[in-house]
């Protein structure tokens, strides 16, 4: 069955611009178009004549481990309130370390790893029963660490009919995840709608994590009437457009009821930069990918729940990685996060193989998703291992299900690892290098164009989730890009039907890490 009308169960535009996005050696060494640092856009969302809320900065750091937050089961005893919402924002995407240029200029890096630390994901807050806060949509600015008000009133009920989800009318709130395309696309060009969902799904990580240290029941949902969504925000869906909302329950908010009309708002935003550029390729990808009306996300939802398990498969060699030692305390999610930063350049002193195992283990539980469905992951794990304690060197498969590496190929590939990370030294200097892959076919078949957005974005929560885990360790990691065929070639016949979404790097840095600290309120916004 497909929806007259619609544009999503085609699946030719996603598979026509992931190739025609894909790196090669040839293609990173045609003539670029160069960055216009004077016309670099403004790292943050500002609504000049919106009505502001002031946080509260008095809020509590995550008390949980990772592993302890992202599979809580704990039940709390009261509603969501505005402190713990302000935490909630803070370690989700908040400032955590200031750079002072030589030449007095400023860069605020933020709670979340992104793509060229360009920060496109901007945070909106769909408030129905907060303690303190009234019903209403809020835009979350971690500069002045404020809620902008974009329209008052309780919309759980609309939000619940536009995402399919019966469960949101009981919800406290839900944060909806949105991309600003140019502040990408600015550096990456047409490559950046692939980042809209890395960068997302990174965000999404410490966004889910923080909730459950917090007793929150949470969802992500990636179904949705994008145009519908997109209007409640008051965004147009071009240069900014939805793509996740994760509802977030304590178990004692009050049901909406019927949710106020939805009409036309319009706000002055501050002006990105001076000109923006608009890339057909990521405009197309989009708009194909969108579900047009509340049928047709009932449609998704159930293709989504009937696909069978997606994972690769090999039969090889296995290796059970051992356990973290007995009586091992791991750090709170609120140190870890704060201590969270990008390597940038590995030691390759081998780290204990209980490490590894700690990060695969941690990025690969369960999501509460709509889009998994029986299969538990659109994604399957690939590792080049040069430098892990009793881990013999090489490539290998990790099977979700049995916690077991499988190896693939015996050898040393620090230069091959090096290589198909686009020729960057920390993907070979790296303990271990992952490499998240999907069978893009048999997604897009089931889920039509969507499920390119449904795989990016899972990879970028699962990549997110590594980089936590690497950091409660007390080892580094950083995101790289690739070059997609050679990756795909290399892993070879394991990988032969699956394209690859994201790489991940694990290891001991080079020199002793910076941890950030809590910055509130840090940024005077230019007035244009």
């Amino acid at each position: 069955m497909v929806v007259e009308g619609s544009v999503n169960w085609n699946p030719e535009e996603a598979r026509r611009y992931h190739e025609a996005t894909k790196h090669t050696f040839v293609s990173v060494r045609m003539p670029g178009r160069g960055l216009d640092w004077e016309n670099r856009p403004y790292p943050f969302k500002v609504y000049l004549d919106a009505e502001k809320i002031r946080l509260p900065a008095g809020f509590g750091s995550p008390p949980l481990d990772l592993i302890s937050a992202i599979t809580s089961q704990q039940r709390r005893t009261e509603r969501l309130n505005l402190s713990e919402l302000a935490g909630l924002l803070f370690y989700s995407a908040g400032i955590t370390r200031i750079y002072l240029y030589p030449f007095g200029g400023r860069y605020y890096f933020r709670a979340y790893p992104s793509t060229g630390a360009l920060y496109q994901t901007e945070l909106y807050v769909v408030a129905g029963d907060v303690s303190g806060l009234e019903p209403g949509v809020y835009h979350f600015d971690p500069g002045q660490f404020v809620l902008s008000v974009i329209r008052r009133g309780d919309y759980r009920s609309h939000l619940s009919a536009l995402t399919g989800h019966d469960g949101v009318v009981s919800c406290d709130a839900a944060v909806v995840l949105t991309s600003v395309a140019w502040r990408n696309a600015w550096k990456y060009g047409a490559r950046s709608y692939r980042h809209w969902f890395w960068d997302g799904g990174t965000l999404c990580a410490n966004l889910i994590s923080t909730a459950g240290s917090l007793g929150l029941g949470w969802e992500v949902l990636v179904g949705f009437v994008d145009d519908l969504l997109n209007g409640l925000l008051g965004i147009d869906g071009r240069r900014e457009a939805a793509i996740a909302v994760v509802p977030l329950w304590s178990g004692h908010a009050s049901r909406a009821g019927p949710s106020p009309e939805v009409g036309e708002v319009r706000h002055r935003v501050l002006p990105l930069s001076r000109r923006e550029v608009e890339y057909e390729e990521v405009t197309r990808a989009y708009a194909s990918s969108r579900l047009l009306s509340a049928e047709e996300v009932s449609l998704w939802r159930k293709r989504a729940s009937s696909m069978t398990d997606v994972g690769a498969r090999h039969e090889g060699r296995r290796l059970r990685l051992p356990g973290p030692p007995d009586g091992l305390a791991l750090p709170p999610l609120g140190d870890v996060i704060l201590r969270r930063g990008s390597t940038r350049r590995f030691s390759r002193v081998e780290i204990e193989a209980w490490k590894l195992g700690f990060v695969l283990r941690s990025m690969s539980v369960p999501l509460k998703t709509d889009f998994l469905g029986n299969q538990g992951s659109l994604v399957s794990v690939f590792a080049i291992v040069n430098g892990v304690e009793g881990v013999p060197s090489g490539s290998y498969l990790y099977d979700r299900l049995t916690g077991e590496l499988v190896l693939l190929r015996e050898g040393r590939f620090r230069r091959t690892a090096e290589y198909l990370c686009l020729e960057q030294e920390l993907g070979g200097d790296a303990s271990a290098t992952l490499f998240l892959m999907s069978p893009l076919d048999a997604v897009l078949s089931s889920l039509g164009n969507r499920g390119y957005r449904a795989s990016q974005f899972e990879a970028g929560i699962r990549v997110g989730l590594a980089y936590l885990a690497a950091h409660s360790v007390g080892i580094g990691a950083t995101g790289l890009t690739f070059y997609d065929d050679d990756v795909r070639e290399f892993f070879s016949p394991a990988s032969s039907e699956m394209e690859c979404m994201m790489v991940v790097a694990l290891g001991v840095p080079a020199y002793k890490p910076k941890p950030g600290s809590v910055h509130i309120g840090a940024v005077e916004h230019p007035v244009r």
